[in-house]
């Protein structure tokens, strides 16, 4: 049978359980469940599968809990999930820049970065509250809201943006919900796949 790929172990026996992980270019960001967020650089040796992983920083204090993390190159942005609230950081000192309040409460998000017609890239992000999605876009260096909440039937389990469309998963099912911004406002239309 054909591996597609290898699993190479990078970082062993770190004395912190690891939450999440979020990985750009050469570097890797770890959360970990006492709050610390760590930041490494990975080289991979030449000719082999060896790689050189060097600590760059950390920060002991990051947050009591970090549940995600998305790291943003362009706008040079950490997305993160702190405490069920998204919370978003400079990516280069770890600076607070902005929370999104209205997001309380929030287990899981999704973020898109799309490049507009006029070549621009517009990042869109999906927050999970409860039984309910909220869809934001990032300018002038904040979220804003595009539209009110909208309902789902369950609490979402996992999410994933595919093109204009998201990709919610349940318990039992999954829902591909296409959206649709017009002049009016922003529309969700969703269709519903049951998982057997």
């Amino acid at each position: 049978m054909h591996d597609a790929y290898e699993p190479v172990p990078i970082l062993e026996k770190l004395p912190l359980q690891i939450d999440c992980l979020a990985a750009w270019e050469d570097w890797l960001l770890v959360g970990t469940k006492p709050g610390h967020l760590l930041l490494y650089r990975i080289k991979k040796d030449a000719g082999g599968n060896r790689f050189e992983v060097t600590l760059e920083k950390s920060n002991k204090n990051f947050s009591k809990k970090i549940q995600q993390l998305y790291v943003v190159s362009q706008y040079k942005i950490l997305v993160s999930l702190l405490e069920n609230n998204i919370h978003v950081h400079d990516l280069l000192t770890f600076q607070q820049i902005t929370v999104v309040s209205k997001a309380k409460g929030a287990t899981l998000f999704a973020c898109d970065l799309q490049q507009t017609s006029s070549g621009e890239e517009q990042l869109r992000m999906c927050v999970a509250v409860k039984k309910k999605l909220q869809l934001y876009y990032w300018k002038d260096r904040e979220f804003h809201e595009l539209q009110g909440d909208f309902a789902a039937p369950d609490i979402p389990k996992s999410m994933a943006w595919c093109e204009n469309s998201i990709c919610v998963g349940f318990k039992r099912d999954y829902y591909l919900i296409r959206v649709c911004v017009t002049e009016k406002g922003c529309k969700l239309i969703q269709t519903a796949f049951a998982v057997n």
